[in-house]
């Protein structure tokens, strides 16, 4: 851990954070012994590796990125900010461990870097192991948070501590050109009209079904993963159709996704999640700048039974192409006070390169890289990835096992191949005939079907136009009374009533993290962020942490 870093003279700037980094920092906080958002990527290095090199290398690129040496920081101001400092030395750290190169032996090491999470105050936010398996073989292991880094820029980097390596060791090369700094991004952020973004994306959801479920109950236990790799026939076709209509791979998989979703609710509008890019044109550089500058949005889907499925994949790649303009907008933002819109997230990775990343020649080094493995937990009871490589694609789960458990996941994985093989072999087909040839929904646990209601969206069930304080309030208890003056102090109040709702005071996601850190540390009950959301009245929320500060006899509490 780097000893002090926030002394004054070591600050370099200091700015806020982008829609994204506030997302991932309010998961992070609300539960952060979950090692939510902290990707580990895994290399194998073949041949003889010079360790002195390899971390000058690092601490190189360290040095080159502002980004790579920044601090995040809520607790004092309104907005949260972050702080880049001048000089951070690098985490890196050399192992002997020869059962490193078994999955078994690399799964211990990725469940040893989620048991130590980042304190987010404390950067550098990356850790690197470089760990010796045998004569002339290793693995370089990376956890970082990804608060910082995003799934382009780490490949962007990787490639990158790979030349500054070959410089290192006296290889001839072009030294890097200065990057762009990741702050010039977010005063691009600043610049934009975030209210005419909003306006879009309500009017792109007005009269959705919201909130949209796949699953039949909320997930937020252990994590686990399952993969699958697709038939090769059906990666030659998704290649062939890229080629002859110019559907993409993320257009493809979003049909297939629909159609699932639209199959085991039988419902003819979905929402899911996705992840995109969020590079934006307009600013030079922003294709090779290191950073995070993915965001998380809706896509609405409408399941227009009478037209072609051709014609459907091209109105969806279109209605997606409109969301550019507008994908720097905040998830908080568009889903307001109540709640999430979806379970599912679907992620589509965009992987090239020798390492799986941008840019860069391994020819030159004394090694050969391979990839060999990438773990990464989200806050989603569902996420899917797409993993696309030169050879083949890989479909991946991710998922919370108190939701669904294994053999959901590869029943889902199955039918999402099912779902994009009729997609290309009907092209000329109608949605709706589609949908029966794909038979009845999925009958596996954890699956939500069309017999089961649909959920009340929270906004409705608890308006914020509650009062804040009526006249004539009754007295606060002690726990009302704590939750008051820190509800003050937060929010920058007045006195506050019983009946006084934390929404209609102004608070916000990052707003309810603060309070429920200041409640832990005060109260000492193991207060779960989801509760000021499913109780955002004082009294209400009062009332869950007395029952919890006192629970029943031989009854265990367990956070979530």
């Amino acid at each position: 851990m780097q000893a002090n870093p926030l002394q004054r003279h070591n600050i370099a700037d200091i700015y806020p954070l982008s829609p994204m980094q506030e997302g991932i920092l309010f998961h992070s906080i609300s539960a952060p012994g979950e090692a939510f958002y902290m990707p580990q990527t895994a290399l194998r290095l073949l041949g003889a590796v010079d360790g002195a090199a390899l971390k000058a290398a690092w601490q190189a690129a360290i040095d080159r990125h502002a980004v790579l040496r920044s601090g995040f920081y809520w607790e004092t101001r309104d907005a949260p900010f972050q702080i880049a400092f001048k000089h951070l030395s690098a985490s890196f750290a050399i192992r002997d461990l020869p059962d490193a190169d078994s999955a078994q032996g690399l799964e211990r090491i990725f469940a040893e870097n989620r048991a130590e999470p980042f304190d987010l105050q404390r950067p550098p936010l990356l850790r690197v192991q470089w760990i010796r398996t045998g004569q002339e073989r290793s693995i370089l292991v990376v956890c970082y948070h990804h608060i910082i880094l995003d799934g382009w820029s780490i490949r962007a980097l990787l490639e990158e501590v790979l030349a500054l390596y070959r410089h290192e060791t006296g290889a001839a090369g072009a030294a890097l050109a200065p990057p762009r700094a990741y702050g010039d991004y977010i005063g691009w952020l600043k610049a934009q009209d975030r209210a005419a973004g909003l306006r879009f994306w309500q009017d792109r959801l007005d009269g959705a079904p919201k909130p949209f479920r796949l699953l039949a109950h909320e997930g937020s236990g252990p994590f686990a993963r399952l993969s699958r790799n697709c038939p090769k026939g059906l990666h030659r076709a998704i290649r062939e159709a890229g080629a002859r209509a110019g559907h993409t791979l993320n257009t493809l998989l979003q049909g297939a996704l629909a159609l699932l979703l639209a199959r085991q609710s039988g419902r003819s509008d979905v929402i899911f999640g996705t992840t995109t890019a969020g590079r934006p044109a307009q600013l030079a550089e922003a294709a090779s700048m290191i950073g995070l500058f993915i965001n998380t949005l809706p896509v609405r889907v409408p399941i227009e039974g009478q037209t072609s499925v051709r014609g459907w994949l091209d109105r969806l790649q279109a209605r997606q192409a409109e969301t550019i303009a507008h994908e720097h907008v905040p998830l908080a933002s568009i889903q307001g006070a109540g709640g999430a819109l979806f379970d599912t997230l679907l992620v589509v990775e965009n992987l090239n390169g020798p390492t799986g990343g941008p840019t860069g020649r391994t020819d030159v080094l004394p090694f050969a890289v391979e990839p060999v493995d990438f773990d990464e937990r989200t806050h989603f009871p569902l996420t899917l990835w797409a993993l696309p490589r030169a050879a083949g694609l890989t479909l991946m789960a991710g998922y919370c096992r108190d939701a669904l458990d294994g053999d959901t996941a590869a029943v889902l994985l199955d039918a999402l191949m099912r779902n994009l093989a009729k997609i290309l072999a009907q092209p000329d087909s109608t949605l709706d005939a589609l949908l029966e040839r794909l038979g009845p929904p999925l009958s596996a646990p954890g699956l939500s079907t069309p017999a089961d209601p649909l959920p009340t969206e929270a906004a409705d069930a608890a308006p914020v136009s509650q009062p804040i304080s009526p006249a004539g309030a009754r007295a606060l208890t002690a726990t009302e009374q704590r939750i008051a003056r820190i509800w003050q102090e937060v929010l920058k109040s007045g006195p506050l009533g019983p009946d006084a709702h934390f929404f209609a005071l102004g608070g916000h996601s990052l707003l309810g993290a603060r309070v429920i850190s200041r409640l832990r540390q005060e109260i000492a009950v193991p207060v779960p962020v989801r509760s000021l959301f499913e109780r955002p009245v004082l009294s209400d929320l009062a009332a869950e942490i007395d029952r919890r500060a006192a629970p029943a006899e031989g009854h265990i509490e367990i956070e979530i």
